[in-house]
């Protein structure tokens, strides 16, 4: 097993995945500046609050998603085994390669040359964790052929 910022390497073990990723490529180099007005009040999930209409700043939507627009990459999600978490059928993921990976991170990563997604845990045996009781967890030993892609950093839904 070799462990680096960017990378896990480990040699295969056969999981047939249910699951898959659809990868959109890189984010862009060149940064389009795309700022939105930020309101200056927190949305409350629970029971309303009043609303001020302050305006404070604007967010530059680019900047705010992508830190690292050279090792950042976005993949749209197919499947429901990581529901759970809040990642649908249907969203996009975006994922920097440049990050180190960390115990109970999301993860993309390659299972014999499939894309998959799930949390990782390095306990005393490796695993790959979905977040959906009816998908099986994927073990990684020292025989697995399994590459980390790098953590999700965010997760994007359009509702319509």
């Amino acid at each position: 097993m070799i462990f680096s910022n960017d990378w896990l390497f480990l040699n295969n073990v056969y999981h047939p995945m249910k699951d898959s990723l659809e990868s959109f490529g890189k984010a862009v180099e060149e940064r389009t500046h795309i700022e939105l007005p930020l309101a200056q009040e927190s949305i409350q999930a629970g029971f309303p609050a009043p609303n001020g209409g302050y305006i404070d700043e604007n967010l530059d939507v680019n900047e705010f998603l992508v830190k690292s627009p050279s090792s950042t990459y976005i993949y749209r999600v197919s499947g429901e085994s990581m529901k759970e978490a809040g990642i649908m059928n249907g969203d996009y993921v975006l994922v920097d390669s440049s990050l180190e990976v960390h115990d109970g991170d999301v993860v993309v990563a390659s299972v014999d040359n499939e894309f998959t997604i799930k949390e990782i845990r390095f306990g005393k045996t490796k695993m790959l964790l979905p977040r959906n009781r009816e998908y099986p967890p994927v073990e990684i030993t020292d025989n697995s052929r399994v590459v980390i892609i790098g953590p999700v950093i965010s997760v994007i839904r359009k509702y319509r």
